[in-house]
């Protein structure tokens, strides 16, 4: 009897774990690709050109896979919800967690950044709807059919942090899986988990230094919505 269930629940874990590198073919493609683009413009181009012309055609890229998704993308903007509190969610976590890393000197921001209105649009603007589609509206629903609601927020959140490939993007691009996972598992809009994720990478890239005034203005707005979400309760 005990071997026929372990047999059952080792079979079940396999079972489980090859639904999920199944659903993990599409991340991996797009990695690829994204890698492919990357290198291309290494050896065409030289110096600060190459991260230029890579950071362009990454954009364009990004921009043609999400207009590809647009079947499954639900863009239902309605004026009564309060979308500002999304960028304040994204903008608090953003300026407490690169304070702390300026505080403690564990980061240490690039002076010789020349490209950062481009900074800004890729990995400010773009790059987190592009994340966020591959991650959230088409990654989630892959694995809904095996992975029960909590798991699955944890699980695409550890996936989301590793294909960071650097242990600081990758502890903050986890709590962003953590929160966006859970709002898009909730309301399946794409526009709220984008503005946390926007306002996050944007203000990430113009945080140039540690400040008292900013960090307690961090904390302040991370106050506000905590306050807010336990009033309103809801997302």
């Amino acid at each position: 009897m005990y071997l026929k269930l372990s047999y059952f629940f080792i079979e079940k874990v396999m079972k489980r774990i090859k639904s999920l590198l199944l659903s993990l073919k599409e991340i991996f493609i797009v990695l690829f690709i994204q890698y492919f683009i990357l290198i291309i413009s290494i050896i065409l181009f030289n110096g600060y050109e190459n991260i230029y012309i890579g950071n362009i055609l990454l954009s364009i890229f990004s921009i043609i896979y999400i207009l590809s998704k647009k079947n499954i993308i639900n863009v239902s903007f309605n004026i009564r919800n309060n979308y500002f509190i999304y960028i304040m969610l994204g903008s608090s976590i953003s300026i407490i967690y690169n304070m702390i890393l300026y505080r403690f000197h564990l980061y240490t921001y690039d002076t010789n950044n020349t490209f950062l209105f481009l900074d800004v649009l890729t990995s400010g603007i773009i790059g987190p709807i592009f994340e966020e589609v591959v991650f959230r509206v088409s990654f989630i629903p892959k694995v809904e059919c095996f992975i029960y609601n909590k798991e699955k927020v944890i699980i695409t959140s550890i996936i989301f942090a590793i294909l960071h490939f650097n242990f600081l993007s990758g502890f903050i691009a986890f709590i962003i899986g953590i929160i966006n996972g859970y709002i898009y598992i909730k309301t399946r809009d794409i526009i709220k988990i984008s503005l946390v994720h926007i306002s996050l990478n944007t203000i990430s890239s113009l945080i140039t230094c540690y400040n008292n005034l900013i960090f307690i203005l961090g904390i302040i707005l991370m106050i506000e919505v905590i306050l807010y979400f336990g009033k309103e309760r809801y997302l």
